[in-house]
C-alpha cells in the first residue's frame, strides 16, 4: 500500500485531493497538512511515506524551505511539489533540492490516483508546460523561444495570431506591407519555419 501525505494550505483543494483517494485501496493519505509546521505535528511515528505533495507558497515555511528536511527524513520518497507558480526559476530551485516532480495545480483531479502510482513505480511526474521550460533550459536551442525575437516581431506575430492579415498588421503599425513582409522573413528564419501558422504554434504560450 503507497502511503502519500499532503501539505496544503487551501482548504477546499486538501478536502478534494483527500476524497479522492477514499476509494483507492492501494494508496491511503496518511498525513493533510496545511502548513510545513502542522506536517511535523500531524505526523504518525515511525511513518514510511512513499510520495509527498508540498505546496510552494504556505504559511510559515515555504514548501521550498522544507525540501532538504524532507529528504532526510524520507529519502526514498518521492517529492512532487504542487503549486500554481510556472515560474522556470521555482522549478529549478525545486530540482535542484531535491523534488521528483513539480506539478502545476488545475490538472484533473480524478487523474491523481494514476499519477501516484506512476511516480511510484519511477516515473516522472512534471506538468507538460514545466516540462517544456525544462527542456528549454537544458538545451536552449531544442525549442523555439520569444527572447529570439525583436519586440517589434513578436508584435507582429501577435497580431497574426489573433487572426490579421499583412494589410491589417501594417495599418495597425503603420508600416509599409514590404516592412511587415521584411519582419516576419526575420521571424520564419529565427524559428525555423515557412508559415504564420508554424510560427505561431512555436511561440504559442509567449502569446498568450
Amino acid at each position: 500500500m503507497l502511503k502519500i501525505a499532503f501539505i496544503e494550505d487551501d482548504l477546499n483543494t486538501l478536502k478534494s485531493l483527500q476524497e479522492v483517494l477514499k476509494l483507492q485501496p492501494a494508496i491511503v493519505c496518511s498525513v493533510a497538512a496545511e502548513s510545513v509546521e502542522s506536517f511535523w505535528e500531524l505526523l504518525p511515528d515511525r511513518v514510511v511515506l512513499d510520495v509527498i505533495f508540498v505546496d510552494i507558497q504556505l504559511p510559515g515555511l515555504s514548501g521550498l524551505e522544507v525540501l532538504p528536511n524532507l529528504k532526510k527524513r524520507f529519502p526514498d520518497a518521492e517529492i512532487v511539489m504542487f503549486t500554481q507558480f510556472e515560474e522556470e526559476e521555482h522549478l529549478l530551485k525545486a530540482l535542484h533540492a531535491g523534488a521528483s516532480g513539480y506539478l502545476l495545480k488545475g490538472f484533473p483531479i480524478l487523474q491523481l490516483p494514476e499519477m501516484i502510482q506512476s511516480i511510484a513505480l519511477g516515473g516522472a511526474l512534471i506538468s507538460p508546460k514545466m516540462a517544456k521550460k525544462l527542456i528549454t533550459y537544458h538545451n536552449p536551442t531544442s525549442s523555439p523561444s520569444s527572447d529570439l525575437l525583436s519586440p517589434k516581431e513578436l508584435q507582429i506575430l501577435k497580431i497574426f495570431a489573433a487572426g490579421e492579415s499583412y494589410e491589417e498588421a501594417a495599418e495597425m503599425l503603420s508600416m509599409t506591407i514590404d516592412g511587415i513582409r521584411y519582419h516576419v522573413k526575420n521571424i520564419y528564419k529565427k524559428l525555423h519555419v515557412n508559415n504564420k501558422i508554424d510560427a505561431i504554434r512555436a511561440l504559442k504560450d509567449e502569446l498568450i
